[in-house]
């Protein structure tokens, strides 16, 4: 059955031999061989040794290495992204721990008993009691 086998790789209909009629389920098989070798054939380039078919397939090789170069780039691009992202996050999470430590250390030194302690030294001093009102009466003329 293999020698009355015909396998025609040309775009031309043949009409199936008689021994292939009587094998229904091997002719399916034989219709699914013909169409995977028909598209094996398109990318074979080593196979073929065929001029105008490695010419043919150049464009196709081109667009993958184009393809593969944009991937490589697309990846180091968005490993160079998350680089940075992370050193801005570290660098907010510094930047948030110095101002909650400045803000700490201002409301410190701005309590009553801390501005008292440093005006201590030129003589001023705190009031012990509360402060006098002074009021001022304008005339009528």
């Amino acid at each position: 059955m293999a020698d009355t086998e015909n396998i025609n790789t040309s775009d031309e209909a043949v009409p199936p031999s008689p021994s292939d009629l009587s094998a229904g389920a091997e002719r399916a098989g034989v219709k699914k061989n013909k169409g995977i070798r028909r598209f094996l054939q398109v990318f074979d380039v080593v196979g073929g040794s065929n001029l105008r078919n490695i010419l043919l397939s150049l464009p196709f090789v081109f667009f993958l290495v184009i393809l593969g170069f944009l991937h490589i780039a697309n990846n180091h691009l968005a490993e160079s992204y998350a680089r940075k992202i992370s050193r801005t996050e570290k660098e907010v999470r510094d930047l948030r721990w110095q101002y909650m430590e400045t803000t700490n250390k201002l409301m410190k030194k701005s309590r009553l008993s801390e501005v008292s302690k440093l005006v201590e030294d030129q003589g001023l001093k705190e009031l012990r009691q509360p402060p006098l009102i002074i009021e001022v009466k304008k005339e009528k003329k």
